[in-house]
């Protein structure tokens, strides 16, 4: 163990984070570690008493060089150390000690690097954030808390920064982009992913209101054209596509189609006959309508979870080729559930919730989950944000109840659940 390293690296740690180094200190207050047992737990080792000598001619050694001062505990002069602090006017001694370099020349050399990026950067939520970390750098000659002080972890940032702008509106997966931006398959997921969702989370997803605060990693990342795996969407109705010269109708699948979201971009709807619109949030509860044999004209649509870029897109297409027809988003009832329905209804504005009420909760309340306190307070924030006044009245019975309801419960009771879908939606 090299004590000197140690000793210093903890003082100099202390220093770069106290009020010295920014220079507002109004009080010369010491920049001090305390030899407690907590802190250096080795050195009131009795059994190896070779460790604390060692410490102690350490100590005398960078005190003779005027780099630190310390005193003894009362009445153990000689024997137990109390505490040493550094020796604010020989700060760079302290620093060529170790061969560390001050963090006041790490950020001058990131300021640098950013002044260089941002020449390369379009992207206006990575600009913003960058313009802000050099403000940062340059009036406080400190680091934000978001970008990484460590040079290697902020090129491999700047890298997927640049892989971002490389890749424009494509949408690759997680390893794919890994491989090609950062050098190996895993290095986005251990590296980067969540710094970069924390920043994209803030300057970009706040600026967009899409509920940042609720949306997870992946979902995040996936508003980046960033997968973590390929996403589908299942498809089932009269509705015809063209992709290039094909025609794709997809009435003629009797229990369905899917579509890999990275070929939404590349299809057209060309055909739309539909009374009823609905999304549908789980797989299970849209294989179950399709089993029930709808009437004509009903369009069903799996999302499969919160709706990213291409999903949102292919949504908006279709609305807008189908303004004047009902839309309908069944979901859980419950915070992911409201959430999504939220964000459908802002590329869908008259989306309607379908078996998101009262009524439904009520009916299957045996197969309710309980609500732990976390989930309760979390809920409770939703009361206050208008976006959610569609789901206020069984939010609040819900909070009253202590209960929620995933949409797979209406599948329990097949012939209960067949009786409260749309009476015209069966053909019997």
């Amino acid at each position: 163990m090299d004590f000197k390293d140690l000793i210093l690296n903890r003082l100099l740690d202390k220093y770069e984070n106290s009020i010295h180094y920014r220079g507002q200190a109004k009080v010369n207050r010491k920049i001090a570690i305390s030899f407690n047992a907590k802190s250096f737990p080795w050195y009131w080792d009795s059994e190896r008493p070779y460790l604390k000598k060692a410490v102690h001619q350490v100590i005398a050694d960078l005190a003779g060089r005027g780099i630190i001062s310390y005193k003894w505990m009362a009445f153990e002069k000689g024997n137990l150390l109390d505490c040493a602090w550094l020796n604010l006017e020989n700060i760079d001694s302290a620093y060529s000690s170790i061969g560390r370099t001050p963090k006041k020349d790490k950020a001058k050399e990131a300021a640098k690097e950013i002044e260089d990026l941002l020449f390369k950067v379009t992207l206006e939520w990575v600009k913003n954030f960058l313009e802000d970390c050099l403000a940062e750098l340059r009036d406080k000659s400190d680091f934000p808390a978001m970008l990484p002080a460590e040079k290697e972890d902020m090129e491999l940032l700047f890298r997927a920064f640049l892989g971002l702008e490389d890749k424009k509106d494509n949408v690759l997966l997680e390893r794919v982009f890994s491989i090609k931006y950062l050098g190996h398959s895993k290095v986005f997921q251990r590296e980067v992913k969540t710094r970069l969702a924390r920043i994209a989370n803030r300057y970009l997803i706040n600026e967009q209101t899409l509920h940042h605060q609720e949306m997870t990693e992946d979902e995040i990342i996936a508003e980046l054209g960033i997968e973590r795996n390929s996403e589908e969407v299942l498809i089932w109705g009269a509705v015809s596509f063209l992709y290039g010269e094909k025609e794709i109708d997809y009435s003629v699948f009797p229990f369905g189609g899917v579509i890999d979201t990275r070929y939404l971009a590349g299809m057209k709807i060309s055909s739309v006959k539909a009374k009823k619109i609905i999304t549908i949030e789980n797989k299970a509860n849209f294989h179950y309508l399709v089993s029930r044999r709808p009437a004509d004209g009903i369009l069903l649509v799996y999302l499969g979870g919160f709706p990213g870029p291409r999903k949102r897109s292919f949504l908006a297409h279709l609305y807008r080729l189908n303004p004047d027809i009902p839309f309908y988003h069944w979901g859980d009832i419950d915070l992911g559930g409201f959430r999504i329905f939220s964000a459908l209804r802002k590329t869908i504005p008259g989306l309607e919730p379908l078996f998101m009420d009262e009524v439904t909760l009520l009916k299957y309340r045996d197969y309710c989950d309980e609500l732990e306190e976390n989930y309760i307070k979390q809920l409770e924030k939703l009361l206050d944000k208008k976006e959610y006044d569609n789901f206020r009245p069984v939010i609040r019975l819900m909070l009253q109840e202590k209960i929620r309801l995933e949409q797979e419960a209406l599948l329990a009771e097949d012939e209960v659940a067949a009786e409260c879908f749309f009476p015209d939606m069966y053909v019997i």
